[in-house]
């Protein structure tokens, strides 16, 4: 398993922007292995940060372990 610390920026309700927002993913998806490893841990980024914000804007994804 694989740990990824996402930065991004989420943008909510009435122009509300909230920036350097984190959050933590365990995946067994390897980002450094081949291109479609790093779309699969892309893909479940996304999903994850979907879950609080529509609209975000991701700023670095970092391979933690």
């Amino acid at each position: 398993m694989f740990t990824y610390r996402i930065t991004f920026t989420g943008f909510g309700a009435n122009r509300t922007v909230y920036r350097d927002q984190q959050v933590s993913i365990r995946v067994a998806h390897n980002w450094d292995l081949n291109e479609e490893e790093g779309a699969n841990v892309l893909f479940l980024v996304r999903k994850e940060i979907k879950k609080h914000f529509s609209r975000f804007s991701i700023i670095a994804i970092e391979k933690v372990s």
